[in-house]
């Protein structure tokens, strides 16, 4: 993703949370697990830093993601990815 540690802790934690039905518990500066409330974890997501990508005098931050579904269907999961990716999505059409 074409994010820094930093603007995605900020993403996570404040519009995804706050604007949907999904909880967030930060378990370290790199790893939080995300549950519906009442129910058991869904998802654990860790973060990992990469080099950044350089395209001439232009800069992009990488970001490596990963999603770990626990105690969930696939609709569930399908549901969690389509809101992950509203809330996530940079740039224009």
């Amino acid at each position: 993703m074409g994010y820094t540690p930093k603007e995605f802790k900020k993403t996570l934690q404040g519009l995804f949370i706050t604007q949907t039905s999904y909880a967030c518990e930060e378990l370290s500066h790199r790893y939080w697990q995300i549950t519906v409330e009442g129910e058991p974890t869904l998802v654990d997501i860790k973060i990992e830093e990469a080099p950044p990508r350089i395209i001439a005098l232009l800069t992009l931050p990488v970001l490596n993601v990963w999603f770990d579904f626990k105690e969930s269907n696939e609709e569930q999961q399908a549901d969690f990815i389509k809101t992950f990716f509203k809330y996530f999505h940079k740039g224009g059409g």
